[in-house]
Parts: C-alpha cells; sequence; structure tokens
C-alpha cells in the first residue's frame, strides 16, 4: 500500500442525541461496558492504530467536551452547529478538517473490536465498507432495521440501504473512504450519512467490502445496552486457559459481579484491591481458629478467589486491560496467597509443624506461579492453579483442620511445580535460539 493511501485519521460521529435511548445526556456518553460509548472508539482505534481521532459534536457539545478533557481522550474536537440537519452534514463537517487522503468513518453508536478496524484499515481499495455477511450484528437493534448490502461477485458493494429485498449482508458502520470522493458528491439538505454513501454509489465511485469477524453492535436502547454486556461478558470474560474450578465456580460468581459493575464504572486496578482486601478479612477470620469465624473465614477465601477473576474481566470487557494492572494483580495475589498460608499456620496454633508445612506451602505457591509466569509462551501448562490451592485452603478452614489444607497444598504445589520445571526445560532445549 502506497504511503497516501494509508490511513491515518479516523472520524468518530458523535453529534446525535439518541432519542430512543431515552435519556436527555448526549448518546456518546452512554455507558456501555465501564466506558462511555465515546471512550471506547477512542480506545479501539488507538488499537487498531489510529493514530488521529477527529470526533464530531453536536446535541449538547459542551458536556461531551467536558467529559473527553476529564477523560483526557486524544481527539481533536469539530462541532456541527447544523447537526440536526442529518449526519451527512457532520461527515462533510469533519472531512472538511481532515486533509488526508483516505479516511475511516465511524458510527459513534456502534461497537467494534480492533482487530476488524486494523484489517479494514489494511485494504488498499479508496473506499472500502465493513460488512457483516451473517446478517445481523451481535445484538438485535429493537426498533430499526439494519442497512442491507448488496454485493458483486468481486467484493464490491452494489447497493445499500434497510429496504433492499435482496442482500448479502448488513452494514457494520465502518467505513473507509476517499475524502475528495465524498467531497465532490453533491449535499442536500436533511441527508443522512446512509444517502452519502448511496450517492456515491451512483456516482459510479467503487466500493470495497470488508467483513467483520468479531463482536459489533448497534446500541440502540437501554435493552440493547443490557443485552450487548451480557454478550461482551460471554466474549471477553472466560479465557481459554481457565481450569475447572475457574469454569465450574469462579466465573459463576464473578460473571453477575462484573456485569453490575460495568454499570458502577469501577476500574480494574480498584477491582483489584477489592479482591485483595476480601481475602486479607478472610485471612484475619481464619486465623482466629475459631470454628464459626473460620468458616466465615472459608467462605471469604472463595469469594476472594473468584473476585480474582473480576479485574481482568472488566479490563478486558471495558478495553483497558495492561500490563501495569496485570502486574499489580499479580504482586497483590502472591501477597494475599501468604496471607492465607499464615492464617491457617496461626488457626492451628502457630505449632513447628505448622510453621515447616506452612514455609513448604508457601514455596509451592510462589513456585507455582513463578514456573507458570517464566513458561507463559511455552506449551507448559500446570495443574494446581492459585483458584484451587485456595479452595484447597478454604474447605480446610471451613471443615476445621487447617493443618491439613497446608499439607496438602505443601505437597501438591511442590510436586506440580518440580514437574512445571522438568517440561519447561525440555521446552526450552529444544526451542531455537
Amino acid at each position: 500500500m502506497g504511503k497516501e493511501n494509508v490511513v491515518r485519521v479516523a472520524l468518530v460521529l458523535a453529534a446525535g442525541r439518541g432519542l430512543r435511548m431515552r435519556s436527555t445526556h448526549p448518546k456518546a456518553l452512554r455507558r456501555v461496558g465501564g466506558i462511555s460509548l465515546l471512550e471506547r472508539s477512542v480506545r479501539v482505534l488507538r488499537r487498531a492504530g489510529v493514530e488521529r481521532i477527529v470526533v464530531v459534536l453536536g446535541y449538547r457539545a459542551d458536556e461531551v467536551m467536558a467529559a473527553i478533557k476529564s477523560r483526557d481522550l486524544p481527539v481533536e474536537v469539530v462541532v456541527n452547529p447544523d447537526w440536526e440537519s442529518g449526519t451527512a452534514s457532520s461527515v462533510l463537517t469533519g472531512l472538511s478538517r481532515i486533509g488526508d487522503r483516505r479516511c475511516l468513518v465511524v458510527m459513534g453508536d456502534h461497537v467494534h473490536e480492533a482487530d476488524d478496524v486494523r484489517r479494514l484499515l489494511q485494504t488498499p481499495a479508496g473506499n472500502v465498507a465493513a460488512v457483516d455477511r451473517s446478517g445481523q450484528p451481535a445484538i438485535a437493534m429493537n426498533s430499526t432495521r439494519p442497512n442491507r448490502v448488496r454485493l458483486r461477485d468481486d467484493g464490491s458493494v452494489a447497493g445499500l440501504g434497510p429496504d433492499l429485498d435482496e442482500y448479502d449482508a448488513v452494514d457494520a458502520g465502518l467505513v473507509v473512504v476517499d475524502v475528495q470522493d465524498v467531497l465532490f458528491v453533491n449535499y442536500r439538505a436533511r441527508e443522512t450519512w446512509l444517502e452519502l454513501r448511496q450517492q456515491l454509489l451512483a456516482h459510479g465511485c467503487e466500493m470495497q467490502s470488508r467483513e467483520v469477524q468479531g463482536l459489533w453492535a448497534v446500541v440502540d436502547t437501554p435493552e440493547t445496552v443490557r443485552a450487548l454486556e451480557r454478550s461482551m461478558w460471554r466474549r471477553y470474560g472466560p479465557k481459554p486457559t481457565d481450569g475447572i474450578i475457574a469454569r465450574v465456580l469462579n466465573r459463576r460468581i464473578s460473571g453477575p459481579l462484573t456485569r453490575l459493575l460495568l454499570r458502577t464504572g469501577l476500574t480494574p486496578d480498584l477491582a483489584t484491591a477489592l479482591a485483595f482486601a476480601v481475602t486479607l478479612v478472610a485471612a484475619g477470620l481464619v486465623a482466629t481458629g475459631e470454628t464459626w469465624l473460620m468458616v466465615a473465614g472459608g467462605l471469604g477465601v472463595v469469594l476472594g478467589s473468584a473476585l480474582d477473576g473480576v479485574d481482568g474481566e472488566l479490563a478486558r470487557i471495558s478495553v483497558r486491560a495492561s500490563r501495569r494492572g496485570a502486574v499489580l494483580d499479580t504482586l497483590l495475589d502472591r501477597y494475599a496467597d501468604l496471607a492465607v498460608v499464615l492464617a491457617l499456620v496461626l488457626a492451628t496454633g502457630a505449632t513447628l509443624t505448622a510453621w515447616v508445612w506452612g514455609f513448604a506451602a508457601a514455596v509451592g505457591c510462589l513456585l507455582v506461579s513463578y514456573v507458570h509466569a517464566v513458561g507463559r509462551d511455552t506449551d507448559v501448562r500446570l495443574l494446581f492453579r492459585r483458584e484451587f490451592r485456595l479452595l484447597i485452603f478454604a474447605v480446610a478452614a471451613i471443615a476445621g483442620f487447617p493443618l491439613w489444607g497446608l499439607i496438602v497444598v505443601a505437597i501438591a504445589a511442590n510436586l506440580d511445580a518440580i514437574r512445571g520445571v522438568v517440561l519447561l526445560l525440555r521446552a526450552l532445549r529444544n526451542a531455537p535460539w
């Protein structure tokens, strides 16, 4: 792709009110998956490699600009005073400020994944529309029909509109355009972005298609938001590497909590701190050695283990996953593990036997975590995962046998760590330099 065809800038249409949201606030500020629609678009675009983002505002522009400033979003703002005349006016207002030959136009009330945006940007054709051949967005809209797309055999767009009887795909709300093509099309008052694209086709401007492969949706109503957040959790919440305890127990607890916390705006780092605090309180209850307090503490350890998955779920769903957050989570997990081990030692009366087995259990916990981190890029997978260890600790506390919890974890964790080291050394020996 020549340098002149590289797409470096995106235009986000965020001028509308969104009457179907049944709110007086701008639609761009509607929270979806823990962050506003506008912030989600910006984060996704940046992850896709877009260097410059221009946002077109209209309805209650001052309120949106204040939100942009408070969140320190890296965008340029253009206000369209004629935003009520139709989305085409917002597109033209924004494109007049672009300067580049090609530009990505993003519907501000659509949700996309960075990989789909990246693939669209890499398509060399002048005008390119993202389409979904499945014929329906991930979340069905309640009150409007999706824009239908008729394609030719070569994948180019032959027709576009909600009333097409014969169609091959639906419009996914992302379009790369040749700026000059759009600016040269005759513009009529009260015209929509859809009608402007129809004019492009009518004037003989070629438009290729690129199929989306990930989750995308149109945020149309409050009901759509709730359905979308459920779909987001199913897609981004559980991880392929989840063990049986995570799948059977922890995710069943963390899932509803995550979907609830998404509406509060709680950050992943605060969720990490919350899980750590719950585990520390639970460890304190176990350390008393009192029967019913140990039962409560054991249940608290299970809750803390489940909450440990909430921060990652929040981060992935809200597009806020970061290396800093992962490091913080890992460090606090190790401190929490040691706190539970110490609590079980104290619950036994802090005998010499308890200290020995406690030391062995602590070493096993740390070694399993270390081997897992070192072998992250290999096929080495350890069996005695953190959620499994904490469950054993919890059961031992609830049953009133804290020493046996330490013994089981000490033996199993260290054996698993030794097994992991052997497998890791083999993998590294066979790896190319």
